[in-house]
């Protein structure tokens, strides 16, 4: 019967194991070995899930620069808000200033100019929508303004033209990037996007100063 190692608990095959015995604890010290073997990066990373301790290494290493980055907080990796940009089902976003948490994207579409208010509150699900009004009549408008329809159709409108807005609403585009004319003012086309709150995020920082 096999033991084990003290420090990381590998597999020590005993003369009396059976090779599928055998060939079981070697697959599992060859699983153990690369989960604690050194990853190396250009960058943090934008995906995946990471335990609090983790520790990735500068692949390009410079006079100045660090070592690496070690991971502060249990959780998931994912790139920063943009405005404007087309996120699908699945998709993970974080804010541009860390909160502590994940956001996945539960309805595909465009994200606001605007950055959202993020919520932390588990499981909570909200439109990218901010800074966005209801649609008046002979209101005048400003570029990157946004309205939502007086019934919602799932899509908001961005200003592309300045101006003043009709006496009646318009009938509102409804395909990406297609453009509404409302009498001086010109309005383009864009799905919601949803987001949920999914968890924690990851959060590296960068240790071992060069120099």
């Amino acid at each position: 019967m096999s033991t084990e190692t003290n420090k990381l608990k590998l597999k020590i095959p005993s003369y009396s194991d059976e090779v599928e015995n055998f060939v079981r604890d070697m697959g599992f010290n060859f699983e153990i070995l690369d989960l604690i073997s050194d990853d190396y990066v250009s960058a943090t990373p934008t995906s995946g899930d990471y335990i609090r301790t983790k520790r990735l290494y500068n692949t390009t290493p410079v006079y100045g620069g660090f070592v690496g980055w070690i991971n502060v907080r249990t959780g998931k990796a994912a790139p920063m808000w943009k405005s404007l940009k087309t996120y699908v089902n699945g998709d993970y976003i974080i804010p541009n200033v860390d909160n502590g948490h994940v956001y996945i994207c539960i309805q595909s579409g465009t994200s606001a100019f605007t950055e959202p208010i993020f919520p932390v509150s588990t499981g909570i699900e909200f439109n990218d929508t901010r800074m966005s009004s209801t649609w008046a009549a002979t209101t005048q408008y400003k570029l990157n303004d946004i309205v939502l329809p007086t019934i919602d159709n799932g899509r908001f409108y961005i200003c592309i033209q300045a101006g003043e807005s009709g006496n009646t609403e318009p009938p509102w585009q409804q395909v990406d990037g297609a453009t509404t004319y409302d009498k001086n003012a010109s309005w383009a086309t864009y799905r919601i996007c949803r987001w949920k709150e999914a968890g924690s995020a990851a959060l590296f920082y960068p240790f071992g100063k060069i120099g």
